[in-house]
């Protein structure tokens, strides 16, 4: 297996089809609020009882709203999966394809996309799935040991450190495991129409059949990444500090310039960096693709695509003129 060819293809299928930047950007393959007051004029002070009453006086003023924003933001939530889902799918076949150097365009890598879409949605649910377990006990381990340090229970306290390196250690272990899961058995579902449990089992054996070449794979990944990661910190750093300087230059000479400069900054980076992390998307979802072609030859189903789904039912034939 050539390792620094997928590298080298993967780019250059990317920088050849630049319709995969926009899809691989939606595709996910890539808070909180504080409550500030202040008193000005006056000179008094707040009770905890006070505040903690004009915070649900606030809040029931405000309920409409507030449900109103909540609900708006789950919906966001569910509509960005779905995208990201049908964008996934469609990142996955568009570039195997390419890989083939078969004709594919943005509207056939969008129909496959909705042909695979609820399949993808059961897979990456059942991944949170699997990731629960493990959040349950870093939980529970967070909560034992605040409890711990709260008692002033040092023996417990020891020990709870200790139990918290073993997760630390067990959570990075199968954080690499669910991440070959995901990356193959994305791939399993886009390329071999395999259903959600099917490919998380397609992609459990593909891992351990070929455990030292995944592994190998992962760390090319991993060191592509850290010298683009060093290149464009570099790039950043000589594009935005002259913007930074010219801003405060500007905000020194006149109290508006400075904000004028930062907004044109701003209007002219966007769209450079989006461009920018759409190509290292769509480069790294292509990357993982054919690495995933590659791994096992033995395997038929993956090469055998199935036909993309047509845009819309033909229109029968016209009846032939009775003569």
């Amino acid at each position: 297996m050539h390792y620094w060819e997928l590298v080298t293809r993967s780019f250059r299928i990317a920088w050849d089809h630049k319709y995969l930047w926009l899809i691989a950007l939606f595709s996910g393959e890539g808070g909180g609020g504080s409550f500030n007051y202040s008193q000005r004029s006056s000179g008094t002070t707040q009770t905890p009882a006070e505040f903690q009453q004009q915070i649900s006086t606030w809040l029931s003023d405000h309920a409409v709203v507030i449900v109103f924003l909540a609900v708006l933001w789950l919906v966001l939530i569910i509509a960005f999966f779905i995208l990201a889902a049908i964008c996934q799918g469609a990142t996955v076949r568009a570039s195997a394809e390419h890989d083939a150097e078969r004709p594919f365009g943005l509207g056939m890598a969008w129909r496959t996309g909705l042909h695979t879409m609820w399949v993808i949605v059961r897979f990456r649910l059942l991944l949170i799935a699997l990731y629960l377990p493990l959040i349950v006990l870093i939980a529970a381990w967070i909560v034992g040991l605040l409890v711990a340090v709260a008692n002033g229970n040092r023996g417990a306290t020891g020990d709870l450190v200790l139990t918290g390196l073993l997760l630390l250690v067990a959570w990075f272990f199968f954080a690499i495991y669910l991440f070959f899961i995901d990356r193959f058995g994305s791939r399993a579902v886009v390329l071999e129409q395999l259903m959600a449990r099917a490919s998380i089992a397609r992609a459990h054996r593909l891992l351990f059949k070929r455990l030292g070449r995944s592994l190998l794979v992962l760390l090319v990944a991993i060191g592509v990444a850290i010298v683009l990661g060093i290149g464009l910190a570099c790039v950043s750093v000589i594009v935005v500090v002259p913007l930074l300087a010219a801003a405060a230059f500007a905000a020194g000479n006149s109290s508006g310039a400075g904000v004028i400069v930062v907004v044109i900054g701003v209007l002219i980076l966007l769209p450079i960096y989006l461009a920018v992390a759409g190509f290292l998307a769509a480069q790294g979802s292509t990357y993982w693709t054919l690495a995933f072609r590659r791994l096992d030859f033995d395997f038929a189903p993956a090469f055998a695509y199935p036909a993309v789904p047509p845009a819309s039912p033909a229109a029968p034939a016209p009846p032939a003129p009775q003569s």
